[in-house]
């Protein structure tokens, strides 16, 4: 049996199939390469879900959850598909870029010198061990890299127990993440006085973000705000997030 290591070195040298459609024998196509260039260069914008939690920050997200995009988060997060995380870290820096240059907080405290505290949304252990790592973590550091005003933490941790959110409504997503994100020990000690910055790969009803938000503010977080690759779009009726960059 391979080891972990030696299976995502074939991943990465030999990718089975592409990442956003599944065509044979390429990681990525060029029909799908180009549909992901042409996202990056957009606009992110801010992602408000509908209904909205209580508590959910300011959020922005650089596309919909569809086509490509969503194909490349669930291979990258749910199949093992590390050689999706380079193209999906770029995404999430875009957001990232725009978020710093829209949030009147983050703004104010860049001009200030101050370093802005980044922290990945936290997983499951369960899921941690399942997938043998932790896909927030790497999408995170990708989007970071090289950007001194931020300081990249784990800062929040899971705290109680929560099921798989996927499959879930609304409310069963809310009811399903209450109390169950806390500050681990570094966020304790980093984050009273801070502005702090939640990053996740999509905002589907934001209950998670919402509850990330809520134990970061209780920790005595001066502002929270959070950045995503993509948000939902919940229903016909509801409010999408368009192509264009904006909510409508």
């Amino acid at each position: 049996m391979k080891s972990a290591a030696l299976q995502a070195i074939c991943d990465l040298a030999l990718p089975r199939t592409c990442g956003g459609c599944a065509t044979p024998g390429c990681a990525l196509c060029p029909v799908c390469r180009g549909a992901l260039d042409e996202i990056a260069a957009r606009v992110a914008a801010p992602a408000i879900p509908d209904p909205c939690p209580e508590g959910f920050p300011p959020t922005w997200s650089q596309t919909a959850y569809d086509g490509p995009v969503a194909h490349l988060v669930r291979a990258h997060k749910d199949h093992g598909r590390r050689d999706a995380g380079p193209r999906l870290g770029a995404l999430l820096r875009c957001a990232l870029a725009e978020l710093l240059t829209q949030d009147q907080h983050c703004v104010d405290a860049l001009l200030a010198g101050e370093r802005l505290l980044v922290c990945p949304m936290p997983s499951r252990p369960a899921a941690t061990r399942e997938r043998g790592r932790e896909p927030a973590i790497e999408l995170a550091r990708r989007a970071t890299h090289g950007v001194p005003d931020l300081r990249l933490g784990r800062l929040l941790r899971v705290s109680g127990h929560r099921r798989d959110q996927a499959g879930l409504t609304a409310l069963q997503r809310s009811a399903n993440v209450r109390g169950t994100i806390a500050l681990s020990a570094a966020g304790r000690r980093l984050v009273p006085g801070r502005v702090c910055i939640v990053l996740d790969d999509i905002v589907t009803t934001g209950s998670s973000l919402a509850e990330a938000r809520n134990a970061l503010v209780s920790g005595g977080a001066r502002h929270v705000v959070a950045a995503t690759i993509t948000a939902t779009q919940r229903r016909a009726g509801d409010h999408p997030f368009t192509h264009e960059g904006s909510v409508v």
